[in-house]
Protein backbone atom coordinates (compact mmCIF):
# COMPACT_ATOMS: atom_id res chain seq x y z
CA UNK A 1 0.00 0.00 0.00
CA UNK A 2 1.27 3.31 -0.36
CA UNK A 3 1.59 5.51 2.18
CA UNK A 4 -0.37 7.90 1.57
CA UNK A 5 -3.69 5.40 1.63
CA UNK A 6 -3.17 4.96 5.35
CA UNK A 7 -2.51 8.29 6.56
CA UNK A 8 -4.06 12.05 5.87
CA UNK A 9 -2.80 15.01 7.39
CA UNK A 10 -4.76 16.06 10.86
CA UNK A 11 -6.48 19.24 11.38
CA UNK A 12 -4.67 19.99 14.37
CA UNK A 13 -5.28 22.85 16.78
CA UNK A 14 -2.93 24.91 18.92
CA UNK A 15 -2.83 25.07 22.30
CA UNK A 16 -3.95 28.94 22.64
CA UNK A 17 -4.21 29.40 26.72
CA UNK A 18 -5.26 25.73 27.61
CA UNK A 19 -2.58 23.75 29.56
CA UNK A 20 -1.29 20.48 27.88
CA UNK A 21 0.97 18.02 28.47
CA UNK A 22 4.79 19.13 26.64
CA UNK A 23 5.84 16.36 24.40
CA UNK A 24 9.19 16.00 23.33
CA UNK A 25 9.97 13.55 20.35
CA UNK A 26 13.28 10.83 21.56
CA UNK A 27 14.47 8.40 19.24
CA UNK A 28 13.98 5.45 21.12
CA UNK A 29 10.89 6.15 23.91
CA UNK A 30 8.73 7.94 20.97
CA UNK A 31 7.03 11.23 22.45
CA UNK A 32 7.40 11.77 26.05
CA UNK A 33 6.66 14.46 28.67
CA UNK A 34 9.84 16.79 28.03
CA UNK A 35 10.47 16.77 31.82
CA UNK A 36 11.35 13.11 31.75
CA UNK A 37 13.67 14.13 28.65
CA UNK A 38 15.67 16.53 29.82
CA UNK A 39 14.59 16.91 33.17
CA UNK A 40 13.79 20.69 33.01
CA UNK A 41 11.35 22.39 30.69
CA UNK A 42 13.55 23.54 27.42
CA UNK A 43 10.47 25.39 25.77
CA UNK A 44 9.94 28.32 25.56
CA UNK A 45 7.04 30.53 27.71
CA UNK A 46 4.95 30.84 24.65
CA UNK A 47 3.28 27.56 24.52
CA UNK A 48 -0.02 28.97 22.35
CA UNK A 49 1.19 27.75 18.82
CA UNK A 50 2.01 24.60 19.30
CA UNK A 51 -0.15 21.72 18.38
CA UNK A 52 -2.48 19.62 20.25
CA UNK A 53 -1.61 15.99 19.30
CA UNK A 54 -4.23 13.44 20.48
CA UNK A 55 -3.84 9.75 21.06
CA UNK A 56 -2.66 7.46 18.14
CA UNK A 57 -1.98 10.25 15.89
CA UNK A 58 1.61 10.03 14.53
CA UNK A 59 3.96 13.12 14.96
CA UNK A 60 6.70 13.30 12.40
CA UNK A 61 9.97 15.68 12.97
CA UNK A 62 13.12 16.01 11.51
CA UNK A 63 15.41 15.12 10.81
CA UNK A 64 13.87 12.59 8.82
CA UNK A 65 16.11 10.13 7.58
CA UNK A 66 17.05 9.64 11.18
CA UNK A 67 13.44 8.69 11.55
CA UNK A 68 12.40 11.02 13.97
CA UNK A 69 8.81 10.16 14.22
CA UNK A 70 6.46 8.26 16.26
CA UNK A 71 2.86 7.83 16.88
CA UNK A 72 1.29 9.34 20.47
CA UNK A 73 0.71 6.97 23.27
CA UNK A 74 1.11 8.77 26.14
CA UNK A 75 -1.26 11.17 27.04
CA UNK A 76 -4.95 11.16 25.55
CA UNK A 77 -3.93 15.12 24.42
CA UNK A 78 -0.55 16.45 24.07
CA UNK A 79 1.87 19.90 22.75
CA UNK A 80 4.01 18.94 20.42
CA UNK A 81 6.54 22.00 18.19
CA UNK A 82 4.55 23.81 16.08
CA UNK A 83 7.37 22.41 13.51
CA UNK A 84 5.76 18.91 13.69
CA UNK A 85 3.67 17.55 10.77
CA UNK A 86 0.63 15.71 12.70
CA UNK A 87 -1.27 12.78 10.90
CA UNK A 88 -3.88 10.80 11.12
CA UNK A 89 -4.59 7.17 10.35
CA UNK A 90 -7.45 6.62 7.88
CA UNK A 91 -8.57 3.16 9.03
CA UNK A 92 -7.33 2.44 12.39
CA UNK A 93 -9.41 -0.75 12.26
CA UNK A 94 -6.89 -2.29 9.62
CA UNK A 95 -3.88 -0.46 10.38
CA UNK A 96 -1.89 -1.22 14.10
CA UNK A 97 0.21 1.72 14.89
CA UNK A 98 2.57 -0.26 16.65
CA UNK A 99 3.22 -1.78 13.60
CA UNK A 100 3.21 0.99 11.06
CA UNK A 101 5.64 2.87 13.33
CA UNK A 102 8.21 0.33 13.46
CA UNK A 103 8.10 0.16 9.73
CA UNK A 104 8.56 3.99 9.36
CA UNK A 105 11.45 3.62 11.67
CA UNK A 106 12.76 0.93 9.89
CA UNK A 107 15.78 0.53 7.58
CA UNK A 108 14.27 0.15 4.16
CA UNK A 109 12.13 3.31 5.17
CA UNK A 110 15.18 5.25 6.32
CA UNK A 111 16.49 4.51 2.82
CA UNK A 112 13.83 5.43 0.96
CA UNK A 113 14.03 8.90 3.25
CA UNK A 114 17.64 9.27 2.46
CA UNK A 115 16.89 8.70 -1.33
CA UNK A 116 14.35 11.32 -1.78
CA UNK A 117 15.37 14.41 0.28
CA UNK A 118 15.71 17.53 -0.96
CA UNK A 119 17.88 20.99 -0.67
CA UNK A 120 21.69 21.04 -0.37
CA UNK A 121 22.16 21.89 3.17
CA UNK A 122 22.99 18.30 5.16
CA UNK A 123 20.26 18.65 8.69
CA UNK A 124 17.86 21.31 6.71
CA UNK A 125 17.06 18.78 3.78
CA UNK A 126 13.56 17.71 3.58
CA UNK A 127 10.97 15.56 2.40
CA UNK A 128 7.94 16.69 0.97
CA UNK A 129 4.69 15.51 1.61
CA UNK A 130 3.86 14.44 -1.91
CA UNK A 131 6.91 11.72 -1.87
CA UNK A 132 6.69 10.65 1.82
CA UNK A 133 2.99 9.31 0.90
CA UNK A 134 4.75 8.03 -2.06
CA UNK A 135 6.30 5.69 -0.26
CA UNK A 136 4.99 1.52 -0.10
CA UNK A 137 4.53 0.04 3.13
CA UNK A 138 4.28 -3.91 3.46
CA UNK A 139 0.71 -4.31 4.27
CA UNK A 140 -0.36 -7.60 5.72
CA UNK A 141 -4.03 -7.73 7.62
CA UNK A 142 -4.06 -6.53 10.86
CA UNK A 143 -3.72 -9.48 12.67
CA UNK A 144 0.16 -10.04 11.07
CA UNK A 145 0.67 -6.45 11.89
CA UNK A 146 0.20 -6.97 15.51
CA UNK A 147 2.04 -10.53 15.56
CA UNK A 148 5.03 -8.94 14.08
CA UNK A 149 4.73 -5.54 15.81
CA UNK A 150 4.83 -7.71 18.99
CA UNK A 151 7.83 -9.69 18.21
CA UNK A 152 10.03 -6.02 17.52
CA UNK A 153 8.46 -4.58 20.67
CA UNK A 154 9.87 -7.74 22.80
CA UNK A 155 13.21 -7.88 20.69
CA UNK A 156 13.19 -4.32 21.35
CA UNK A 157 12.23 -4.63 24.83
CA UNK A 158 15.05 -6.71 25.66
CA UNK A 159 17.85 -4.31 24.11
CA UNK A 160 16.15 -1.60 26.80
CA UNK A 161 16.55 -3.72 29.30
CA UNK A 162 20.42 -4.12 28.46
CA UNK A 163 20.83 -0.81 28.16
CA UNK A 164 19.73 0.13 31.57
CA UNK A 165 21.89 -2.48 33.22
CA UNK A 166 24.58 -0.65 31.42
CA UNK A 167 23.47 2.81 33.12
CA UNK A 168 23.14 1.17 36.41
CA UNK A 169 26.58 0.01 36.10
CA UNK A 170 27.39 3.31 35.66
CA UNK A 171 25.78 4.72 38.15
CA UNK A 172 27.56 1.86 40.64
CA UNK A 173 30.53 3.44 39.22
CA UNK A 174 29.39 7.15 40.39
CA UNK A 175 28.46 5.90 43.64
CA UNK A 176 31.84 4.36 44.82
CA UNK A 177 33.37 7.15 43.48
CA UNK A 178 31.03 9.54 46.15
CA UNK A 179 31.68 7.00 48.72
CA UNK A 180 35.29 6.90 48.72
CA UNK A 181 35.94 11.00 47.64
CA UNK A 182 33.24 13.51 47.60
CA UNK A 183 33.02 13.46 51.37
CA UNK A 184 36.20 14.16 52.24
CA UNK A 185 36.89 16.77 49.46
CA UNK A 186 36.88 19.74 51.47
CA UNK A 187 39.51 18.35 53.68
CA UNK A 188 42.18 18.33 51.02
CA UNK A 189 43.64 21.15 49.25
CA UNK A 190 42.97 21.54 45.77
CA UNK A 191 45.32 22.03 42.89
CA UNK A 192 44.39 23.34 39.17
CA UNK A 193 44.22 20.59 36.50
CA UNK A 194 46.93 21.95 34.57
CA UNK A 195 49.09 21.16 37.42
CA UNK A 196 48.24 17.05 37.37
CA UNK A 197 47.92 16.61 33.45
CA UNK A 198 51.27 15.69 31.24
CA UNK A 199 52.88 19.27 30.35
CA UNK A 200 51.53 20.65 27.10
CA UNK A 201 48.42 18.01 26.87
CA UNK A 202 45.14 19.90 26.69
CA UNK A 203 45.14 20.94 23.15
CA UNK A 204 42.56 21.13 20.44
CA UNK A 205 44.54 21.14 17.38
CA UNK A 206 42.00 18.45 15.88
CA UNK A 207 41.55 17.34 12.45
CA UNK A 208 39.64 20.87 10.88
CA UNK A 209 38.72 18.85 7.43
CA UNK A 210 38.91 15.58 7.48
CA UNK A 211 37.46 14.52 3.88
CA UNK A 212 35.62 11.81 2.60
CA UNK A 213 36.13 8.89 4.53
CA UNK A 214 39.32 6.47 4.40
CA UNK A 215 38.51 3.25 4.91
CA UNK A 216 41.68 2.12 7.17
CA UNK A 217 42.79 4.95 7.98
CA UNK A 218 43.04 7.14 11.19
CA UNK A 219 40.03 7.32 13.98
CA UNK A 220 39.13 10.86 14.81
CA UNK A 221 36.80 11.60 17.92
CA UNK A 222 34.25 14.31 17.12
CA UNK A 223 31.95 15.70 20.24
CA UNK A 224 29.36 14.33 19.52
CA UNK A 225 31.35 10.46 19.88
CA UNK A 226 31.67 10.88 23.29
CA UNK A 227 28.86 9.25 26.02
CA UNK A 228 28.53 8.52 29.50
CA UNK A 229 32.36 8.40 29.82
CA UNK A 230 33.32 6.53 26.85
CA UNK A 231 34.06 6.92 23.34
CA UNK A 232 31.51 5.12 21.03
CA UNK A 233 34.21 3.32 18.85
CA UNK A 234 31.68 1.76 16.72
CA UNK A 235 30.46 4.96 14.97
CA UNK A 236 34.30 6.98 14.98
CA UNK A 237 34.98 8.18 10.78
CA UNK A 238 38.19 7.90 9.58
CA UNK A 239 40.55 9.67 8.11
CA UNK A 240 43.67 9.41 5.32
CA UNK A 241 46.86 8.96 7.51
CA UNK A 242 48.88 12.01 5.66
CA UNK A 243 45.96 14.24 6.99
CA UNK A 244 46.23 12.67 10.76
CA UNK A 245 50.11 13.32 10.39
CA UNK A 246 49.23 17.34 10.24
CA UNK A 247 47.92 17.75 13.28
CA UNK A 248 50.48 15.15 15.63
CA UNK A 249 49.96 17.85 18.57
CA UNK A 250 46.26 16.22 18.90
CA UNK A 251 46.87 12.53 18.88
CA UNK A 252 45.43 10.81 21.79
CA UNK A 253 47.54 7.94 23.64
CA UNK A 254 45.47 4.81 25.81
CA UNK A 255 44.21 6.33 29.09
CA UNK A 256 43.93 9.85 28.22
CA UNK A 257 40.63 11.46 28.44
CA UNK A 258 38.69 13.39 26.05
CA UNK A 259 36.52 16.77 26.63
CA UNK A 260 34.04 18.38 24.52
CA UNK A 261 34.96 21.87 25.32
CA UNK A 262 32.14 23.10 22.30
CA UNK A 263 28.60 22.49 22.39
CA UNK A 264 28.17 19.63 24.74
CA UNK A 265 30.92 21.24 26.88
CA UNK A 266 31.73 19.32 29.59
CA UNK A 267 31.31 16.05 28.49
CA UNK A 268 34.27 13.65 28.82
CA UNK A 269 35.13 9.75 28.41
CA UNK A 270 38.46 7.72 28.43
CA UNK A 271 40.78 6.91 25.32
CA UNK A 272 40.64 3.13 25.58
CA UNK A 273 43.56 0.75 24.05
CA UNK A 274 41.69 0.35 20.90
CA UNK A 275 41.98 3.91 20.29
CA UNK A 276 45.67 4.50 20.77
CA UNK A 277 46.61 6.85 18.02
CA UNK A 278 43.58 8.26 17.52
CA UNK A 279 43.15 12.22 16.37
CA UNK A 280 40.99 14.74 17.71
CA UNK A 281 38.61 17.28 16.08
CA UNK A 282 38.08 20.94 16.85
CA UNK A 283 35.95 21.55 19.75
CA UNK A 284 37.61 18.66 22.00
CA UNK A 285 40.69 18.61 24.49
CA UNK A 286 43.22 16.05 24.95
CA UNK A 287 44.15 15.58 28.83
CA UNK A 288 46.56 13.18 29.66
CA UNK A 289 47.00 12.44 33.60
CA UNK A 290 50.47 12.98 35.38
CA UNK A 291 52.23 10.93 37.46
CA UNK A 292 49.89 12.06 40.34
CA UNK A 293 46.67 11.02 39.27
CA UNK A 294 45.12 8.01 37.39
CA UNK A 295 42.74 7.90 34.56
CA UNK A 296 39.73 6.42 36.02
CA UNK A 297 40.25 8.87 39.23
CA UNK A 298 40.53 11.63 37.10
CA UNK A 299 37.72 11.18 34.63
CA UNK A 300 34.81 10.57 37.43
CA UNK A 301 36.27 13.77 38.87
CA UNK A 302 35.64 15.87 35.83
CA UNK A 303 32.39 13.85 35.89
CA UNK A 304 31.25 14.30 39.28
CA UNK A 305 28.51 17.09 39.73
CA UNK A 306 30.85 19.75 41.31
CA UNK A 307 33.65 19.58 38.54
CA UNK A 308 30.68 20.36 36.05
CA UNK A 309 28.91 23.01 37.87
CA UNK A 310 32.47 24.61 38.10
CA UNK A 311 32.67 23.91 34.06
CA UNK A 312 29.47 25.14 33.11
CA UNK A 313 29.89 28.36 35.18
CA UNK A 314 32.90 28.49 32.93
CA UNK A 315 31.10 28.44 29.56
CA UNK A 316 30.98 31.54 27.69
CA UNK A 317 28.39 32.25 25.09
CA UNK A 318 24.34 31.97 24.51
CA UNK A 319 23.95 29.96 20.99
CA UNK A 320 27.41 28.77 20.36
CA UNK A 321 28.50 27.37 23.63
CA UNK A 322 32.37 26.69 24.28
CA UNK A 323 34.65 26.49 27.35
CA UNK A 324 38.33 28.38 26.41
CA UNK A 325 41.78 26.10 27.23
CA UNK A 326 42.74 28.69 29.13
CA UNK A 327 40.22 28.47 31.62
CA UNK A 328 39.77 24.98 31.71
CA UNK A 329 43.24 24.84 32.62
CA UNK A 330 42.19 26.11 35.92
CA UNK A 331 39.65 23.89 37.22
CA UNK A 332 40.29 23.17 40.57
CA UNK A 333 41.02 19.33 41.23
CA UNK A 334 41.69 17.66 44.71
CA UNK A 335 44.15 14.99 44.32
CA UNK A 336 43.66 12.02 47.08
CA UNK A 337 46.47 9.42 48.12
CA UNK A 338 47.76 7.18 44.95
CA UNK A 339 47.08 4.19 46.91
CA UNK A 340 43.52 5.34 46.92
CA UNK A 341 43.54 6.15 43.70
CA UNK A 342 44.41 2.19 42.75
CA UNK A 343 42.06 0.92 45.13
CA UNK A 344 39.21 3.01 43.19
CA UNK A 345 40.44 1.78 39.85
CA UNK A 346 40.66 -1.67 41.00
CA UNK A 347 36.91 -1.53 41.79
CA UNK A 348 36.05 0.87 38.72
CA UNK A 349 37.90 -2.17 36.47
CA UNK A 350 35.68 -4.66 37.70
CA UNK A 351 32.62 -2.67 37.06
CA UNK A 352 33.85 -1.74 33.51
CA UNK A 353 34.35 -5.63 32.78
CA UNK A 354 30.66 -6.34 33.53
CA UNK A 355 29.36 -3.34 31.21
CA UNK A 356 31.62 -4.49 28.84
CA UNK A 357 29.89 -7.57 28.79
CA UNK A 358 26.71 -6.33 28.68
CA UNK A 359 28.02 -4.02 25.70
CA UNK A 360 28.69 -7.03 23.72
CA UNK A 361 25.66 -8.98 24.90
CA UNK A 362 23.52 -5.55 23.41
CA UNK A 363 25.30 -5.45 20.30
CA UNK A 364 24.24 -9.47 19.70
CA UNK A 365 20.53 -8.29 20.49
CA UNK A 366 20.73 -5.03 17.90
CA UNK A 367 21.95 -7.19 15.42
CA UNK A 368 19.07 -9.32 16.12
CA UNK A 369 16.86 -6.94 15.86
CA UNK A 370 18.05 -5.95 12.63
CA UNK A 371 17.82 -9.36 11.35
CA UNK A 372 13.74 -9.20 12.78
CA UNK A 373 13.16 -5.81 10.92
CA UNK A 374 14.62 -6.79 7.57
CA UNK A 375 12.77 -10.15 7.81
CA UNK A 376 9.15 -8.96 9.27
CA UNK A 377 9.31 -6.16 6.57
CA UNK A 378 9.62 -8.86 3.61
CA UNK A 379 7.05 -11.30 4.83
CA UNK A 380 9.71 -13.78 6.02
CA UNK A 381 9.47 -13.22 9.91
Amino acid sequence: MKLGQLIEAAKVGRAGTEAYPLLSMTMRQGLIPQGEKFKKRVAGADLSQYKVVQKDQLVVGFPIDEAVLAFQRTVPAGIVSPAYAVWNLKNRSATDPAYLERFLKSPLAIEFYKAKLQGSTARRRSLPNPIFLDMEVPYPPVREQRRIAAILDKADELRANRRQTIAHLDTLTQSIFHSMFEETQHQRSSVELADVVAPGTIVTYGIVQAGEEFSGGIPYIRTGDLSDGRIAAEKLRRTDPAIAAKFERSRVSAGDIVMSIRATVGTVALVPPALDGANLTQGTARIAPGPDVISSYLLEYLRAEPSQRWIQRSVKGATFKEITLDRLRRLPVTVPPLELQQTFATRVAAVERLKETHRKHLAELDALFASLQSRAFKGEL
